[in-house]
């Protein structure tokens, strides 16, 4: 991700069906207009934290 300029901005967990597997995702994001934002569904959505070394 970080080779085609996308940056990591926060990670959260989420329970994948049918099999109930929690699962971590991580945010990686790339703003074409230059913008700092961060998109904030996930965020608000799901319990998210921030890892350290990613």
């Amino acid at each position: 991700m970080k080779k085609i300029g996308m940056h990591y901005c926060y990670s959260y967990k989420e329970v994948v069906m049918p099999k109930n597997i929690p699962v971590i995702f991580r945010m990686y994001q790339l703003n074409l207009d230059g913008k700092a934002r961060i998109f904030q569904k996930y965020w608000h959505k799901y319990e998210h934290f921030i890892e350290e070394n990613v």
